[in-house]
């Protein structure tokens, strides 16, 4: 009897429902009947309507959800879908650096790893060797049209001041992270509290020396204690006892590292707060040093040096076994040793009545973005990329310097190579006997750099007397300086 009550009770529910539901089902009949002489649009939407209505009289109260998880899954997967196939970003980036070929082969290297983990970002190198370098650069900074990744050296505040380079500030600590980096290199690349270049590698002015040269001539290495009369005496006795072709020294008179180290060695400074702190009696001695060295033949004549330029490093001379010393930033022993088989090194600056004349270890390049980039974001994670990236670390190695990251440095250390090891020891031996002084560049150093070559090769190719060079080499440096203010 229960079963029964209860099959009675179901059934007489069921019978309610169905009368429920044909009641509707007659009225939206007729609803439809009396709507036939509407527009097709209206009569569609209304059936629509019924056949809803009729389906929630035969469904219940409608409130079964169950189904709409199943219904939402194909709808966001097809978005998810969508999303996924839509292309990548597309972002063309150009970056500029002068170098060794070394240099060249290893930043494509670490290029195309960056854009295997990057997909949508691709960038091209645009390189070269250092003569013209920055001739290019400004030609195309005047044409709007420059590089957005660019190499820089110590002229970045020049380039900065000029308002050509991008202030990375709002990046660092976001896309950049400088945290590894001691704060001196930060402030080497900071103006107006502006922040424009990432250091890539610390470095320092050298001598560059072939010591497979010293040991044909029979002459002794020196050490950090020699002085100036020390490197006339050994350049004078390598050109001697090697014989015609061969130089003790490239004539380093045009070379402004040499000259700054020179004038800190007799107490003097390049350049200071707004002023040059040197005269004309330090710069007439400087020019008779390298004119009595080329004279007796211990240098490389003018012609000589013009076709065999120290700064290009596949035409440089110490390379192919003809001289023994050259200036160079530390940084580039690596490029020069893959071009010889002799044995390179690197020595300090000799000491003068003052004592050394070096200057710290500081950032020897920097990565800098044009100000006119149109792709910063891009740019500064590509910076990070360069200083951070173990596997970028491992690629670039010491070519622009040792690496201004600790962590970078320390991963490197197992697989450090001997080239590496001279210069990392050099960088210590810097640090031990450098004066701790502030160095300040010179604010439009490429254009002192040009001066100063000039000057020395009106005097080297007897166009002008020294006396009468160095007049006019000094009313054009305050007139740079007065364009600098």
């Amino acid at each position: 009897m229960p079963y029964f009550c209860l099959w009675k009770a179901l059934t007489r529910g069921l019978t309610m429902r169905e009368q429920r539901t044909n009641q509707r089902t007659i009225q939206l009949t007729k609803l439809e009947e009396g709507l036939q002489q509407m527009n097709t649009r209206k009569i569609v939407s209304l059936t629509m309507l019924s056949s809803f209505l009729v389906l929630a009289a035969c469904g219940g109260n409608g409130n079964d959800n169950s189904n709409s998880g199943a219904s939402a899954s194909p709808s966001a997967g097809a978005s998810s879908s969508a999303s996924a196939s839509q292309p990548a970003k597309k972002v063309e980036l150009r970056m500029a650096w002068w170098g060794s070929e070394e240099r060249h082969e290893k930043t494509l290297k670490a290029i195309e790893l960056f854009e295997q983990n990057n997909p949508g970002i691709t960038i091209t190198g645009e390189y070269s060797g250092f003569d013209g370098y920055f001739d290019k650069l400004n030609t195309q900074i005047a044409a709007g049209n420059a590089p957005d990744l660019i190499q820089m050296g110590g002229n970045i505040k020049e380039y900065a001041g000029k308002n050509s380079l991008l202030d990375l500030k709002p990046y660092i600590g976001q896309t950049i992270n400088l945290d590894d980096f001691t704060p001196s290199l930060v402030r080497e690349a900071t103006v107006d509290d502006k922040v424009y270049g990432v250091t890539l590698g610390v470095s320092s002015s050298a001598l560059l020396y072939n010591a497979s040269m010293f040991n044909k001539a029979g002459v002794a290495v020196p050490t950090e204690k020699w002085t100036y009369d020390d490197f006339k005496t050994i350049v004078q006795q390598i050109a001697d006892k090697l014989g015609d072709g061969y130089y003790g020294s490239y004539d380093l008179s045009s070379d402004s590292a040499t000259l700054a180290s020179y004038l800190g060695s007799v107490g003097k400074e390049l350049y200071r707060d707004g002023a040059i702190h040197f005269d004309k009696q330090d710069m007439v001695n400087w020019f008779t040093l390298w004119s009595d060295l080329r004279k007796s033949g211990a240098v490389v004549p003018a012609e000589t040096q013009v076709a065999n330029p120290p700064t290009a490093v596949d035409k440089s001379l110490i390379v192919q076994g003809k001289v023994a010393i050259q200036s160079a930033s530390a940084s580039q022993i690596s490029g020069f040793q893959a071009l010889t088989q002799d044995q390179l090194g690197l020595i300090t600056f000799p000491n003068g009545t003052a004592g050394s004349g070096m200057v710290p270890p500081i950032s020897g390049q920097f990565i800098t973005a044009y100000s006119g980039t149109k792709h910063s974001e891009e740019v500064a994670k590509f910076m990070d990329f360069l200083v951070n990236d173990p596997e970028a670390g491992a690629i670039l190695g010491s070519t622009r310097g040792v690496p201004p990251s600790a962590k970078i440095r320390d991963s490197l250390a197992a697989s450090t190579t001997a080239t590496d090891k001279v210069l990392y020891d050099y960088i210590s031996l810097v640090s031990e006997v450098a004066p701790d002084v502030d160095y300040q560049q010179f604010p439009v150093d490429t254009e002192f750099t040009k001066l100063l070559q000039l000057t020395s090769e009106k005097i080297s190719f007897d166009v002008a007397s020294i006396d009468s060079a160095v007049d006019e080499f000094m009313s054009e440096v305050n007139k740079l300086l007065a364009k600098a203010q």
